[in-house]
Formats: structure tokens, sequence, C-alpha cells
């Protein structure tokens, strides 16, 4: 009787969880049970909803994207980068369109060295940090990004404005996005081990 009331006070929670992000306008990209909203854009190792993380591991660099497409957003997730490979690298990446091989758009970093930076996938490249504000990027990440941990993300995308945040604190604010609709997605670089994400989700902005 007692596994059974825990059980349902469990799944009454979850519910109350998920009809709270609704009503404040979050729609989760990961339910915390399957990758049926995300598609692989090659071949991977590992793809799979395990503990209600998203785990992701290839030995090439691969993207994989959702099924939602927004152009005027917030998105935020946890992530969690393996230990084994100090130069690891991913992404959480924004305004996909489809590419030869990977996707077009942007993605704001996930690693060690440009964590919350904003980079163009086949749209210039690093927009944020440049050559002039490395020094101003250096002093707003420092000791900011723990590896050991979960990082927290987030994005905010309208019009041509995209600001990121990491653990909280703002980091990258540019004026020159691209206004296209596109899809959201996750990266792995092709080199060392899994990368994991939770808590993956987006509001619309109006």
């Amino acid at each position: 009787m007692k596994v059974l009331r825990v059980c349902t006070l469990v799944t009454i929670a979850l519910a109350f969880v998920a009809i709270t992000e609704t009503t404040y306008g979050w729609e989760l990209l990961f339910d915390g049970k399957s990758t049926d909203n995300w598609t692989p854009l090659a071949e991977v190792e590992i793809f799979e909803a395990k503990g209600k993380k998203l785990h992701l591991f290839s030995k090439r660099n691969v993207w994989v994207v959702s099924q939602q497409k927004m152009k005027n957003f917030e998105v935020e997730c946890e992530v969690k980068i393996p230990l084994d490979y100090e130069g690891f690298n991913s992404g959480l990446g924004f305004r996909l369109s489809d590419g030869k091989g990977k996707p077009i758009g942007y993605q704001c970093e996930i690693d060690r060295f440009k964590p919350a930076g904003i980079y163009g996938i086949g749209m210039g490249g690093w927009l944020y940090p440049s050559k002039t504000n490395q020094q101003e990027y250096n002093r707003k990440i420092k000791n900011l990004f723990i590896a050991e941990n979960w990082n927290h993300f987030r994005v905010i995308c309208n019009g041509t404005k995209c600001i990121t945040f990491l653990n909280g604190h703002k980091i990258a604010e540019i004026n020159s996005v691209k206004e296209v609709v596109g899809q959201f997605g996750i990266q792995h670089h092709g080199k060392g081990g899994i990368v994991k994400f939770r808590n993956i989700k987006v509001k619309k902005i109006n």
C-alpha cells in the first residue's frame, strides 16, 4: 500500500510539473522519457533517453535536431560534459536549417574554453567572442563553467538580437543574427565520451 501511495504521489508531482511548465508558456523539448522528438543528422553510436537525461555519443561531428521550429524564443538546458577529453566540444543549436552534412544556423557553445559563446554554423563562424572583445569575455566566464558539474545554458533570441547566459550570468549579447525560423539542436563533436542533457525547454516570444 505504501509503495502504491508513493507511486501515486510521484505521478501527481510529475503531472504538476508538466502543467506548470505549460501554464507559464514553456514547452518541453525533451520529456525525460524518449528520443521521439529528436532526429540525428548522421550516424551516432549512442542516442538514448536514460534516467531523465538525453545521452549522446558519436565518433564524428553530429547534430541531433528537434521537431520544433521557432524564430523568437527563450531556450534553456542543463549539460554535463564527459571528462575523458579536455577538448570536448558540444553545443545548443538554434535557428537551424538543413545543410549538407550539418545544419546551417547558430549555436551556443558548450565546452571548457568558450562556454556560452555564439558561433554561426555556415553563418560567419565566431560572432562572440571576437578578437576585439576576447579579454572582456574571459572576465565574464572566469570560474563559471565547472566541467565536473551540470552547467545551465540559456539563449534568448528575438529579432536580430541574441543573448546567452551561463549558470545565470549573462555572457554574450549581439545584434547581428538573421531572423529565420529554425530547429533546435544538440551536438557531439566526435571526440570524448557521452554528453548528457536534461531539462531542455523552450518558450516562444511573440
